[in-house]
Protein backbone atom coordinates (compact mmCIF):
# COMPACT_ATOMS: atom_id res chain seq x y z
CA UNK A 1 0.00 0.00 0.00
CA UNK A 2 1.51 3.17 -1.02
CA UNK A 3 1.93 5.96 1.45
CA UNK A 4 3.25 9.89 0.94
CA UNK A 5 6.39 11.08 1.62
CA UNK A 6 8.64 13.81 0.91
CA UNK A 7 11.27 14.32 -1.78
CA UNK A 8 13.17 16.27 -4.18
CA UNK A 9 10.58 16.35 -7.46
CA UNK A 10 11.85 17.33 -10.47
CA UNK A 11 8.83 17.82 -12.93
CA UNK A 12 10.71 18.62 -15.96
CA UNK A 13 14.52 17.87 -17.27
CA UNK A 14 16.46 21.49 -16.71
CA UNK A 15 14.16 22.37 -13.81
CA UNK A 16 15.00 22.93 -10.18
CA UNK A 17 13.89 20.05 -7.69
CA UNK A 18 11.00 20.75 -6.12
CA UNK A 19 10.32 19.31 -2.16
CA UNK A 20 6.69 17.78 -2.77
CA UNK A 21 5.07 15.24 -1.27
CA UNK A 22 4.51 11.47 -3.58
CA UNK A 23 2.85 7.93 -3.64
CA UNK A 24 5.75 5.75 -2.32
CA UNK A 25 4.50 2.22 -2.94
CA UNK A 26 4.97 -0.82 -1.23
CA UNK A 27 8.62 -2.59 -1.84
CA UNK A 28 8.28 -5.45 -4.39
CA UNK A 29 9.75 -8.79 -3.28
CA UNK A 30 13.58 -7.66 -4.49
CA UNK A 31 13.84 -4.28 -3.02
CA UNK A 32 13.33 -3.11 0.77
CA UNK A 33 12.11 -0.22 2.09
CA UNK A 34 15.14 2.23 3.61
CA UNK A 35 14.89 5.44 5.47
CA UNK A 36 16.76 7.86 3.91
CA UNK A 37 19.56 10.22 6.26
CA UNK A 38 21.29 11.46 3.83
CA UNK A 39 21.78 11.78 -0.22
CA UNK A 40 24.80 13.70 -2.42
CA UNK A 41 24.29 16.21 -4.90
CA UNK A 42 26.77 15.36 -7.27
CA UNK A 43 27.84 16.30 -10.98
CA UNK A 44 26.11 13.70 -11.80
CA UNK A 45 22.99 14.25 -10.39
CA UNK A 46 22.82 17.99 -11.48
CA UNK A 47 23.73 16.41 -15.17
CA UNK A 48 20.55 14.08 -15.32
CA UNK A 49 18.72 16.69 -13.93
CA UNK A 50 19.71 18.83 -16.65
CA UNK A 51 19.37 16.44 -19.63
CA UNK A 52 23.28 16.92 -19.75
CA UNK A 53 24.20 12.71 -19.02
CA UNK A 54 23.95 9.78 -21.12
CA UNK A 55 21.33 8.19 -18.16
CA UNK A 56 18.26 9.67 -19.67
CA UNK A 57 14.91 9.53 -18.09
CA UNK A 58 12.26 8.51 -20.16
CA UNK A 59 8.96 9.51 -17.94
CA UNK A 60 8.44 12.86 -15.80
CA UNK A 61 8.88 14.27 -12.91
CA UNK A 62 11.49 12.12 -11.03
CA UNK A 63 12.72 12.24 -7.75
CA UNK A 64 16.51 13.81 -8.18
CA UNK A 65 19.39 11.49 -6.53
CA UNK A 66 21.11 8.64 -7.44
CA UNK A 67 22.60 6.70 -4.25
CA UNK A 68 22.51 7.74 -0.44
CA UNK A 69 22.95 6.86 3.23
CA UNK A 70 19.91 5.28 4.95
CA UNK A 71 18.88 2.92 7.48
CA UNK A 72 17.13 -0.43 6.92
CA UNK A 73 14.15 -1.57 9.51
CA UNK A 74 16.09 -3.18 11.76
CA UNK A 75 18.90 0.04 12.34
CA UNK A 76 21.68 -1.27 9.87
CA UNK A 77 23.33 1.85 8.49
CA UNK A 78 24.08 1.27 4.44
CA UNK A 79 24.92 2.92 1.69
CA UNK A 80 22.51 2.23 -1.13
CA UNK A 81 22.67 3.11 -5.19
CA UNK A 82 19.91 3.44 -6.97
CA UNK A 83 19.97 4.46 -11.03
CA UNK A 84 16.96 3.85 -12.55
CA UNK A 85 14.90 7.45 -12.66
CA UNK A 86 12.59 8.20 -12.29
CA UNK A 87 13.08 7.00 -9.34
CA UNK A 88 15.30 8.72 -7.32
CA UNK A 89 17.14 8.98 -3.50
CA UNK A 90 16.12 12.35 -2.35
CA UNK A 91 13.31 11.03 -1.04
CA UNK A 92 12.25 10.73 3.03
CA UNK A 93 12.00 6.90 2.47
CA UNK A 94 13.14 4.88 -1.16
CA UNK A 95 12.48 1.32 -2.20
CA UNK A 96 15.89 -0.02 -2.92
CA UNK A 97 17.10 -3.35 -4.59
CA UNK A 98 18.76 -5.78 -2.22
CA UNK A 99 21.70 -6.12 -4.27
CA UNK A 100 22.45 -2.38 -4.34
CA UNK A 101 23.41 -1.68 -1.14
CA UNK A 102 26.50 -2.47 1.48
CA UNK A 103 26.61 -1.84 4.98
CA UNK A 104 28.11 0.62 7.04
CA UNK A 105 29.32 0.67 10.73
CA UNK A 106 26.77 1.83 12.93
CA UNK A 107 29.61 5.06 13.93
CA UNK A 108 29.97 6.21 10.11
CA UNK A 109 28.83 9.38 9.61
CA UNK A 110 26.03 9.09 7.04
CA UNK A 111 26.68 12.85 5.65
CA UNK A 112 30.20 12.44 4.71
CA UNK A 113 29.79 8.80 2.91
CA UNK A 114 26.87 10.51 1.39
CA UNK A 115 29.03 13.39 0.02
CA UNK A 116 32.26 10.90 -0.85
CA UNK A 117 31.43 7.74 -2.04
CA UNK A 118 30.39 8.92 -5.16
CA UNK A 119 33.06 11.36 -5.25
CA UNK A 120 35.83 8.72 -4.32
CA UNK A 121 34.20 6.07 -6.62
CA UNK A 122 35.06 8.25 -9.04
CA UNK A 123 39.04 7.84 -9.12
CA UNK A 124 38.77 4.42 -6.68
CA UNK A 125 36.73 2.44 -10.16
CA UNK A 126 39.36 4.39 -12.55
CA UNK A 127 42.22 2.89 -10.62
CA UNK A 128 41.47 -0.17 -9.70
CA UNK A 129 38.80 -1.30 -12.01
CA UNK A 130 40.18 0.49 -15.61
CA UNK A 131 43.74 1.43 -15.27
CA UNK A 132 44.38 -1.65 -12.81
CA UNK A 133 46.97 0.82 -10.91
CA UNK A 134 50.29 -1.49 -10.11
CA UNK A 135 52.59 -0.05 -7.03
CA UNK A 136 55.04 2.32 -7.79
CA UNK A 137 53.37 3.78 -10.86
CA UNK A 138 53.23 7.66 -11.87
CA UNK A 139 49.62 9.10 -11.89
CA UNK A 140 48.69 12.55 -13.69
CA UNK A 141 45.39 13.89 -12.38
CA UNK A 142 43.94 16.52 -14.88
CA UNK A 143 41.36 18.48 -12.41
CA UNK A 144 42.74 17.63 -8.99
CA UNK A 145 41.47 20.97 -7.32
CA UNK A 146 38.24 19.68 -7.68
CA UNK A 147 36.52 18.16 -4.84
CA UNK A 148 36.57 14.76 -6.74
CA UNK A 149 40.39 15.69 -8.11
CA UNK A 150 41.69 16.29 -4.55
CA UNK A 151 40.05 12.90 -3.87
CA UNK A 152 41.57 11.46 -6.34
CA UNK A 153 44.96 12.18 -5.45
CA UNK A 154 44.60 10.71 -1.85
CA UNK A 155 43.41 7.83 -3.59
CA UNK A 156 46.41 7.25 -5.97
CA UNK A 157 48.35 7.34 -2.83
CA UNK A 158 46.54 4.91 -1.13
CA UNK A 159 46.35 2.30 -4.01
CA UNK A 160 50.39 2.46 -4.11
CA UNK A 161 51.21 5.41 -6.42
CA UNK A 162 54.67 6.29 -6.07
CA UNK A 163 54.12 9.92 -7.66
CA UNK A 164 51.38 11.91 -8.33
CA UNK A 165 51.38 15.19 -10.51
CA UNK A 166 48.22 17.30 -10.02
CA UNK A 167 46.85 19.53 -12.87
CA UNK A 168 44.32 22.61 -11.92
CA UNK A 169 43.11 25.87 -11.92
CA UNK A 170 43.45 27.10 -8.13
CA UNK A 171 46.46 27.76 -7.69
CA UNK A 172 46.06 27.75 -3.41
CA UNK A 173 44.44 24.49 -3.61
CA UNK A 174 47.50 23.29 -5.59
CA UNK A 175 49.94 24.60 -3.10
CA UNK A 176 48.12 23.14 -0.39
CA UNK A 177 48.06 19.59 -2.08
CA UNK A 178 51.83 19.76 -2.15
CA UNK A 179 52.46 21.34 0.77
CA UNK A 180 49.78 18.11 2.47
CA UNK A 181 51.90 15.65 0.18
CA UNK A 182 49.12 14.62 -1.79
CA UNK A 183 50.98 15.30 -4.98
CA UNK A 184 54.19 15.69 -5.87
CA UNK A 185 54.59 18.35 -8.22
CA UNK A 186 51.51 21.00 -9.52
CA UNK A 187 50.53 21.84 -12.72
CA UNK A 188 48.39 25.19 -12.82
CA UNK A 189 46.09 25.62 -15.89
CA UNK A 190 46.36 29.55 -14.81
CA UNK A 191 49.55 29.64 -17.22
CA UNK A 192 49.13 30.36 -20.92
CA UNK A 193 49.29 26.94 -22.97
CA UNK A 194 52.61 26.63 -23.99
CA UNK A 195 53.70 26.99 -20.55
CA UNK A 196 51.33 24.22 -19.57
CA UNK A 197 52.94 21.94 -22.32
CA UNK A 198 56.37 22.44 -21.46
CA UNK A 199 55.41 21.82 -17.73
CA UNK A 200 53.73 18.61 -18.26
CA UNK A 201 56.44 17.38 -20.50
CA UNK A 202 59.04 18.03 -17.83
CA UNK A 203 56.55 16.84 -15.29
CA UNK A 204 54.48 13.89 -16.60
CA UNK A 205 56.58 12.59 -19.80
CA UNK A 206 56.90 8.90 -18.07
CA UNK A 207 53.20 9.17 -16.83
CA UNK A 208 51.63 5.56 -16.36
CA UNK A 209 48.14 6.57 -16.04
CA UNK A 210 46.31 9.68 -16.49
CA UNK A 211 43.14 10.76 -14.23
CA UNK A 212 40.81 12.99 -16.76
CA UNK A 213 38.29 14.61 -15.09
CA UNK A 214 38.34 17.76 -17.30
CA UNK A 215 38.72 16.56 -21.33
CA UNK A 216 38.47 19.18 -23.81
CA UNK A 217 41.50 21.47 -24.49
CA UNK A 218 43.44 20.92 -21.10
CA UNK A 219 43.26 17.20 -22.32
CA UNK A 220 44.59 17.97 -26.00
CA UNK A 221 47.68 20.29 -24.11
CA UNK A 222 48.47 17.17 -22.39
CA UNK A 223 48.78 14.80 -25.07
CA UNK A 224 50.75 17.26 -26.63
CA UNK A 225 53.08 17.84 -23.65
CA UNK A 226 53.17 13.99 -23.00
CA UNK A 227 54.03 13.23 -26.92
CA UNK A 228 56.66 16.28 -27.38
CA UNK A 229 59.06 14.58 -24.55
CA UNK A 230 58.12 10.76 -24.03
CA UNK A 231 61.25 8.76 -23.88
CA UNK A 232 59.88 4.71 -24.26
CA UNK A 233 57.48 4.66 -26.96
CA UNK A 234 56.39 0.54 -25.37
CA UNK A 235 55.83 2.11 -22.07
CA UNK A 236 52.28 1.60 -21.17
CA UNK A 237 50.26 4.72 -20.60
CA UNK A 238 46.49 4.12 -19.74
CA UNK A 239 44.32 7.22 -20.01
CA UNK A 240 40.64 7.52 -18.11
CA UNK A 241 38.56 9.58 -19.28
CA UNK A 242 35.91 10.53 -15.70
CA UNK A 243 34.58 13.63 -16.47
CA UNK A 244 34.20 16.64 -19.12
CA UNK A 245 34.16 19.86 -17.06
CA UNK A 246 36.16 21.51 -19.76
CA UNK A 247 34.44 20.24 -22.49
CA UNK A 248 32.35 17.10 -23.97
CA UNK A 249 34.96 16.42 -26.81
CA UNK A 250 38.47 16.78 -28.30
CA UNK A 251 40.99 16.90 -31.41
CA UNK A 252 43.21 13.59 -30.71
CA UNK A 253 46.55 13.64 -32.98
CA UNK A 254 46.74 10.34 -35.07
CA UNK A 255 50.05 10.32 -34.67
CA UNK A 256 50.20 10.49 -30.50
CA UNK A 257 48.15 7.01 -30.87
CA UNK A 258 50.57 5.15 -33.67
CA UNK A 259 53.53 6.58 -32.39
CA UNK A 260 52.89 5.88 -28.26
CA UNK A 261 51.30 2.57 -26.56
CA UNK A 262 48.16 4.56 -25.45
CA UNK A 263 45.19 3.19 -24.18
CA UNK A 264 42.33 5.57 -23.63
CA UNK A 265 39.12 4.20 -21.82
CA UNK A 266 35.94 5.93 -19.72
CA UNK A 267 35.29 4.86 -16.67
CA UNK A 268 31.55 5.46 -16.04
CA UNK A 269 28.09 3.43 -15.49
CA UNK A 270 28.80 1.55 -18.49
CA UNK A 271 32.24 0.12 -18.93
CA UNK A 272 31.23 -1.17 -15.19
CA UNK A 273 28.10 -2.88 -13.80
CA UNK A 274 27.08 -1.46 -10.23
CA UNK A 275 27.23 -4.55 -8.87
CA UNK A 276 31.19 -4.14 -9.31
CA UNK A 277 31.16 -0.75 -8.67
CA UNK A 278 29.25 -1.45 -4.89
CA UNK A 279 31.53 -4.93 -4.65
CA UNK A 280 34.61 -2.93 -5.05
CA UNK A 281 33.44 0.15 -2.91
CA UNK A 282 33.17 -1.96 0.40
CA UNK A 283 37.00 -1.15 0.21
CA UNK A 284 36.67 2.02 0.66
CA UNK A 285 34.18 1.74 3.57
CA UNK A 286 37.72 1.27 6.34
CA UNK A 287 39.62 3.99 4.28
CA UNK A 288 36.80 6.46 4.94
CA UNK A 289 35.88 5.37 8.89
CA UNK A 290 40.21 6.10 9.06
CA UNK A 291 39.98 9.18 7.78
CA UNK A 292 42.55 8.34 4.69
CA UNK A 293 39.73 9.29 2.51
CA UNK A 294 38.10 12.65 3.37
CA UNK A 295 36.53 15.67 1.86
CA UNK A 296 34.58 18.66 2.84
CA UNK A 297 31.29 18.94 3.32
CA UNK A 298 27.77 21.57 3.17
CA UNK A 299 24.42 20.15 3.81
CA UNK A 300 21.08 21.59 2.16
CA UNK A 301 17.30 20.63 4.52
CA UNK A 302 15.51 18.64 2.05
CA UNK A 303 12.76 20.92 2.41
CA UNK A 304 15.26 23.90 1.14
CA UNK A 305 16.15 21.93 -1.86
CA UNK A 306 14.62 24.72 -4.69
CA UNK A 307 16.27 27.53 -2.83
CA UNK A 308 19.52 26.37 -2.40
CA UNK A 309 20.25 24.34 -5.84
CA UNK A 310 21.26 26.78 -7.95
CA UNK A 311 22.96 28.81 -4.96
CA UNK A 312 25.16 25.52 -4.09
CA UNK A 313 26.09 24.89 -8.15
CA UNK A 314 29.41 25.92 -7.66
CA UNK A 315 30.26 24.91 -4.74
CA UNK A 316 34.57 24.03 -3.86
CA UNK A 317 32.52 21.59 -1.12
CA UNK A 318 30.49 18.07 -1.64
CA UNK A 319 27.13 19.39 -1.45
CA UNK A 320 24.61 16.60 0.90
CA UNK A 321 20.91 16.89 1.12
CA UNK A 322 19.70 15.89 4.91
CA UNK A 323 15.90 14.43 4.58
Amino acid sequence: MARRVYAAVVKALGQVPRCELIDLPSPTSNQVEVQVIAAGVHQLVRAIIGGRHYIKPKTSPIVAGVDGVGKLSNGEKIFFISMAPPTGTMSEHVNVHRDMMIPLPNNADPILFAAIMNAGMASWMALRQRARIQPGETVLILGVTGSSGQIAASTARLLGAKHVIGVGRNTSILDQLLSDGKIDASIPLTNDEEQIQQAIAKEAAGVDIVLDFLWGRPTEIAMAGIQSARKDPAQRLRWVEIGQMAGPTIQCSAMFLRSKNIEIMGSGIGPISLTEMLKDLEHMVPLVMEGKLTTSVITIPLKDIETKWEETANAKERVVVVM
